[in-house]
């Protein structure tokens, strides 16, 4: 007996489960969008339903011996059940155009033979023309003819009845009307509710998406504009024969470890766009915070030279393997560097220190430029503020720097902090989990 339920449960009723679910789906497709697919399947559930309670009524009759009553109600069902052949076939519309008004002569005959208050399930038809027609003026023809259907029926099947349905018969036909009514109403609710619900998904999912690709197109226009314009002021130099031999030497050097840093830095930024296109989510990995902040350092050598710029770099002494998504950190790191950078008079020195604690790792970043205001310090994290400000040097920037580095870092289980006071400068620091 165990293994007969076990059996039920794992293979009957799962079974049972899919067949019903691909009848109600019969007809949808991807590519019909939201509310059409919402429609084939109300029109499948509507074929499914009312072919059904029509072959429940058929039995009915056939055994209470009303034989013609039965064959009507055969016909009801096969023609609610063809809409859902209509729609495996593609003809979405044709089905229930088809189905509405020969069910609705089919239950006017009914009511006008046995007089069983049938003809108010032509109020059915009305309410299901609603749900499944598109074209208004079919829905509004079908609407007027089943009015006209129901006030004609209504008043002429006492006149008309052949075989006079009892009392309990018409009693029952009435209250199944009323609970397919109120279910039908109360449907239609719910696709609405549903569908404004996929609707506002749908926008919010859009939102996210149109997001993602402008900070993407920020990241590029905010990491890789600064090394060009480094590179073409030491082009500028060379033309201008304003290097040493020894001093164009050296920027030879620079030239090239910039050049291969930026070619480095294009390819992992291109990686990176390519694995985020559907979101900023993290790539944890392990690696070594301080290599990585060298590598940092050196990419933005050129900038600090332009501005002979001393960088006071204290974290050469630790070693530091932590797990996060490497670029994420590069790009947090790189931005706060380069804020610094830029909000630093000439000849000034940055410092960069880093913390170690039992479950975290600090990397702060001081200048001792412009500060930032204590109004402003709220702001600057935001991700739908943009502020942004000229440099020291009238360097020019987009405002997504900061809040795209703090969003990096919440995705990466960490934050940003600031400490600043106007005039004075400011200390920026990274709190990320060891």
């Amino acid at each position: 007996m165990n293994n007969v339920q076990t059996d039920l449960k794992r293979v009957v009723f799962p079974n049972i489960i899919h067949f019903i679910n691909r009848i109600l789906n019969t007809g949808v497709h991807e590519a019909n969008g939201i509310a059409r697919n919402r429609q084939i399947r109300t029109v499948n559930i509507a074929g499914v339903v009312g072919g059904t309670v029509s072959l429940m009524f058929s039995l009915i009759n056939t055994c209470l011996g009303n034989y013609l009553l039965a064959l009507i109600n055969i016909c009801t069902m096969a023609c609610l059940y063809s809409m859902v052949y209509f729609n495996e076939k593609k003809k979405y519309d044709l089905g229930p155009m088809i189905t509405m008004p020969v069910c609705a002569l089919q239950l006017s005959a009914s009511a006008l033979i046995y007089n069983n208050n049938m003809e108010l399930y032509l109020l059915l038809v009305v309410c299901l023309s609603l749900i499944l027609l598109n074209n208004k003026w079919v829905m509004l023809a079908l609407g007027i003819f089943s009015a006209i259907l129901l006030g004609v029926t209504h008043r002429l099947a006492p006149i008309t009845v052949i075989h006079q349905a009892t009392e309990a018969r018409r009693i029952m036909n009435a209250v199944i009307w009323l609970i397919m009514l109120l279910f039908c109403l109360y449907y239609f609710r719910l696709q609405i509710m549903a569908y404004t619900k996929e609707l506002e998904e749908s926008n919010r999912q859009l939102n996210v998406a149109n997001k993602t690709r402008e900070k993407l197109i920020s990241i590029l226009a905010h990491d890789m504009s600064s090394p060009i314009n480094t590179l073409f002021f030491m082009l500028d130099l060379l033309q201008e024969d304003m290097l040493s031999g020894k001093d164009f030497a050296d920027s030879s050097r620079l030239l090239i470890l910039q050049a291969k840093n930026l070619q480095e830095n294009m390819d992992g930024l291109l990686q990176w766009c390519y694995t985020q296109m559907k979101g900023i989510a993290p790539q944890p990995v392990h690696f070594n915070l301080v290599v990585l902040i060298e590598e940092v350092i050196t990419f933005l050598q050129p900038q600090l030279q332009k501005k002979h710029i001393q960088l006071q770099n204290d974290i050469a002494q630790y070693s530091c393997i932590i797990q996060a998504d490497q670029e994420h950190v590069r790009l947090i790191i790189r931005n706060l560097l380069s804020n610094a950078i830029k909000f630093s008079y000439r000849e000034a020195t940055i410092v960069i220190n880093m913390e170690e604690k039992s479950d975290e790792v600090i990397i702060s970043v001081a200048d001792f430029g412009v500060g930032i205001a204590a109004n402003i310090q709220e702001k600057i994290f935001a991700a739908d503020n943009i502020y942004s400000t000229p440099g020291t040097g009238n360097e020019k920037g987009i405002g997504l720097g900061l809040s795209l580095s703090q969003e990096f870092a919440q995705k990466n289980n960490g934050f940003l902090s600031v400490l600043s006071e106007e005039g004075k400068g400011s200390t920026f620091s990274l709190h990320l989990n060891k």
